[in-house]
């Protein structure tokens, strides 16, 4: 019985946290393609500016990859911006 409980309370946790990641993951892109539109950046000068791929840009914005703690950091320097605010639901 104590197993049965001990499982129930850990699968809600974990969907709790796989809920929690989804929503911050879309936030974080949204901000993404709102700064680098805010700033008049094409997905091609932002990926220059961040020695990464345009395809990686474009795969970031539409959710399709997580970006690294890394990446978030040169991202939030670039558009002058602190890295909470890329947290923060537009």
């Amino acid at each position: 019985m104590y197993f049965f409980i001990v499982l129930i309370v850990r699968y809600s946790f974990n969907n709790s946290m796989d809920n929690k990641e989804k929503k911050y993951h879309a936030i974080i892109s949204a901000n993404i393609k709102k700064l680098r539109k805010s700033a008049k950046l094409s997905q091609e000068s932002m990926a220059e500016k961040l020695s990464c791929s345009r395809e990686f840009i474009s795969r970031v914005e539409n959710r399709k990859e997580k970006v690294s703690l890394n990446m978030l950091l040169k991202i939030a320097d670039l558009f002058h911006v602190s890295p909470g605010k890329l947290f923060i639901q537009p």
